[in-house]
């Protein structure tokens, strides 16, 4: 059918989780039926864990900051400096780590999946794909929902805490960054749009 051409896909999930431990999970959401099936705590704590490990092995090789002072400049990194916010910038300095990983089928999973995390002050941000998921628009994505999310509740002190105690924002910023679970081709632009809407809606 041509009118199914071009039609985006849903992502598999995403979870707002601790770098500490894989058994401190923030906020999660899964777009599919096996993602919400009775796998689904192991399944996040697999996931979690998984990130975990690529995270310590990146703070350990110590080689995150030069690759990532090595590479040009791209659209995950200018949101970090939207706006002139050095505080963010800073803090992104200070303490971050990113990375793709692919999970095989398995009993948790029917298909391989493609996993973007970022990990920003102690917490993580992993979006779970598809295989076939562009990892440049899940990685834009993050970019952008880290930073509505600092926005949104940084007013509030901690975000953690305020993330688990008003989950309902949570989606309501989802609904527009991530609508349906469709990842979005955002440039700067679109994104201000996003944010002005989302600033109207809470």
């Amino acid at each position: 059918d041509p009118s199914d051409i071009g039609t985006p896909a849903m992502v598999y999930g995403l979870l707002i989780h601790s770098v500490d431990s894989s058994q401190t999970l923030h906020f999660s959401i899964f777009y599919t039926p096996e993602g919400n099936d009775g796998n689904k705590k192991t399944r996040q704590q697999n996931i979690m864990r998984r990130i975990l490990e690529e995270h310590l092995f990146q703070k350990h090789s110590g080689d995150q900051h030069s690759a990532m002072k090595s590479k040009a400049p791209d659209e995950a990194d200018w949101l970090f400096r939207f706006g002139g916010d050095s505080k963010s910038s800073a803090q992104i300095g200070m303490d971050y780590t990113e990375g793709i990983l692919r999970l095989q089928a398995s009993s948790l999973f029917q298909y391989p999946k493609l996993v973007v995390w970022k990990q920003v002050e102690k917490v993580v941000y992993t979006l779970i794909c598809e295989p076939l998921d562009n990892p440049l628009l899940a990685s834009n994505f993050l970019t952008h929902f880290v930073h509505e999310l600092n926005d949104h509740f940084r007013k509030g002190g901690n975000i953690v805490e305020e993330v688990a105690a008003r989950p309902d924002e949570v989606l309501v910023i989802l609904n527009f960054l991530l609508p349906g679970g469709q990842l979005l081709f955002a440039n700067i632009h679109l994104y201000r749009h996003l944010k002005s809407q989302i600033a109207q809606m809470l």
